[in-house]
């Protein structure tokens, strides 16, 4: 007898009129694979650039969705390491676990790479979703499934850059740039977790007073990017010891300018797609880092969910909507108008 279940289906590209809420075949696990109750589904800005087609591995009809978590219910032939009933929360490279990049715990550098969940292989935006067993982690024994399914993509690429990329700790100064969306305001919540100080930059007046109240020890208005010296006078001219850059070519000179001697550029986001120039004298004379960002391997989304739990870091959600309403959803997060994160639960 074939199970049904609910799902948003991206039936082409375009606006957020072309999902389609309806029942589908609910797959079953094949080997390696278990098949995850979703119960809740994060809404991401790499989830409306592949509803509009600029990403060429997904093909329509596909179901997208990669921030998930819930339980799982149905385990394939030879999984290990993932037990029925387990809570889970997932991270997106679906990587060959045999080259040298997956050996030295990059993923997503995979050179065999089967793609990521939500582009080759459907995601959360789903009552079920069947996942590789390798994709999983189990969430924090009383931690909830609306802030484990951030940990990957929302809180671990800022940790990556507040704690491996920036070795930062009780009173070193850090610039958050797009400070309030969802990964900025992350970034914020672990600055404050790490006794740091941290300066918040954002395009929106609107938005000074309630990045203060998410921690930000200063907040730099800056709708031009060019934020530098403005940072300079609040560090008494040395500048920072690490930029979180998620906005990406229209604030990079903006972050290189903030930069103290030696301090480090994290890129996590890039929003236009512009090349940038750089004057290498620069680089070597401060000895300044720039480093590129991805979200989690497996071992990292435990270490982040481990930190976020212990810390009571919990994702600011401005929407929790039902699958019926996912473009609704993308019309929200597209605005630009809300701050936090949009959810989706099944």
């Amino acid at each position: 007898m074939t199970t049904m279940m609910t799902a948003a289906v991206l039936t082409g590209f375009g606006g957020p009129e072309v999902f389609s809420c309806t029942e589908v075949i609910r797959p079953e696990p094949g080997e390696g694979e278990v098949l995850v109750r979703v119960r809740c589904c994060g809404v991401c800005h790499l989830d409306l650039i592949l509803r509009k087609g600029m990403r060429s591995r997904v093909r329509p009809p596909r179901i997208i969705g990669h921030e998930l978590a819930g339980d799982v219910v149905a385990l394939g032939p030879g999984v290990r390491g993932v037990r029925l009933r387990d809570r889970v929360a997932s991270f997106n490279f679906q990587a060959c676990g045999a080259c040298p990049e997956c050996a030295r715990g990059k993923p997503s550098l995979c050179r065999r790479s089967q793609g990521d969940i939500g582009q080759t292989r459907d995601g959360g935006y789903a009552e079920f979703a069947v996942l590789k067993a390798g994709n999983l982690v189990k969430i924090p024994q009383g931690m909830a499934y609306e802030s484990a399914c951030f940990g990957a993509c929302v809180y671990a690429p800022p940790y990556k850059a507040i704690r491996t990329i920036g070795r930062i700790g009780r009173g070193d100064t850090v610039v958050v740039t797009g400070a309030s969306g969802g990964l900025g305001i992350a970034a914020l919540q672990i600055l404050t977790a790490l006794g740091a100080r941290s300066i918040a930059i954002t395009s929106s007046p609107a938005k000074v007073e309630r990045l203060k109240e998410l921690g930000a020890g200063a907040v730099i208005v800056s709708p031009d990017g060019a934020f530098g010296d403005e940072v300079r006078a609040l560090t008494d001219g040395r500048g920072v010891d690490l930029v979180v850059e998620l906005i990406g070519s229209p604030t990079f000179h903006g972050a290189l300018r903030a930069l103290a001697p030696g301090g480090r550029v994290a890129v996590i986001g890039e929003l236009s797609g512009t090349p940038v120039s750089i004057n290498l004298g620069l680089v070597i004379l401060k000895e300044w880092g720039i480093f590129g960002i991805q979200s989690a391997s497996g071992p990292e989304l435990s270490e982040v969910l481990a930190f976020m739990h212990e810390a009571k870091l919990r994702p600011v959600i401005e929407a929790t909507l039902p699958l019926t309403a996912v473009a609704e959803a993308h019309r929200l997060l597209e605005s630009r108008a809300v701050m936090g994160r949009i959810l989706l639960k099944p």
